[in-house]
Formats: C-alpha cells, sequence, structure tokens
C-alpha cells in the first residue's frame, strides 16, 4: 500500500486510520482501513486541515475518552514554538468536517508557549487512567519527555519534565 504523501504518526480510529499529513497541518482519513484489499496506492477518504497547527507530526486516540491529540512541531528550525491539541469528542468532531474542511480551533484546546517548553514535539501518547499527555520533545533543551494533565491549556507548564537527549518516540502501556 503506498500513501500520495509523506507521513508522520498513523492511529487507528475503530477500523479507520488517521495519518498525519507531514509537513502540514492536515489530518488523512482511511474509512474501514483494515477491509481495504486495494493493491498499490490508496486514496484518502477524507483530508482535513486542523486549524492552528503549522506542522503536525505525532498523534495519539483513546477510545474510552474519544480523545484525539496531535504535536504541532512548529517551524522545525526553532526550538520553542510547538505545542499540541487536543480533541475532544473526536469520532464528531471529525465526522463533521467534509473532505477539504477545516476543524475550526475553536473546537480544540491548544497548548503552546514559553512555560510548556514544547519546541519540536514529535511524538505523543496518552495515559488514560492519569490522564496525563506525553510529549516526546526532540529539540528544547537538547530532549526531553514531557507531560501534561489532560485538562491543561495554553501556556502551561508541564507536570512531568524529564531530560532525554533527541527524544523522538514516546508510548505508554498499562495493564
Amino acid at each position: 500500500m503506498i500513501f500520495h504523501f509523506q507521513f508522520g504518526g498513523v492511529e487507528f480510529v475503530g477500523n479507520d486510520l488517521y495519518v498525519v499529513v507531514d509537513t502540514t497541518g492536515d489530518l488523512a482519513v482511511f474509512n474501514n482501513f483494515l477491509s481495504n484489499s486495494t493493491d498499490g496506492a490508496l486514496a484518502a477518504s477524507k483530508r482535513i486541515t486542523i486549524e492552528g497547527i503549522v506542522r503536525t507530526h505525532g498523534i495519539a486516540y483513546d477510545a474510552s475518552d474519544d480523545l484525539l491529540i496531535m504535536t504541532d512541531i512548529g517551524d522545525a528550525g526553532s526550538d520553542s514554538d510547538g505545542g499540541y491539541h487536543l480533541i475532544q469528542n473526536t469520532s464528531s468532531q471529525i465526522s463533521g468536517v467534509t473532505n477539504g474542511g477545516t476543524l475550526a480551533v475553536a473546537s480544540q484546546t491548544r497548548i503552546a508557549g514559553s512555560n510548556t517548553l514544547l519546541g519540536n514535539p514529535v511524538d505523543v501518547t496518552y495515559d488514560t487512567d492519569a490522564n496525563v499527555v506525553y510529549i516526546a520533545e526532540i529539540a528544547n533543551g537538547g530532549g526531553r519527555i514531557l507531560g501534561f494533565p489532560v485538562t491543561a491549556s495554553g501556556n502551561a507548564t508541564p507536570s512531568v519534565n524529564n531530560m532525554l537527549t533527541s527524544a523522538s518516540s514516546v508510548d505508554f502501556y498499562n495493564e
């Protein structure tokens, strides 16, 4: 299977595959991906812009909270302009945007600013039990794993700030 674009993170939302369109603020959705039998290039069922994101890269979804989290690395040459977006009620919000449309920033929560220490957040995961969003920050301070309560907004200070040189991936598994 071949996508028609470069991509960053991927995440299953039920049977649909959500794919970050690298170097953009876009999200591609491939409906019923697991039932696909196409051999070769596959076109997205829907591609939408997530307003407020300059350059997305990481993505995480939690079905129990119907919560989608996408990172925004901003300008890749800067180590201080990144952020991430929380999209609550993901299923209805994404289905409510037409192909080629935009999910308004007013329908999201954006976490960004100098207190966040987010420069180039490249990956994200979510601990649903502790309600903490974990971010792999590759640039600011040489690299970090940052954690924010899911209730964070705006220019929030991380509740977790662990230095990790060139952190480029993060995952959380809870039994």
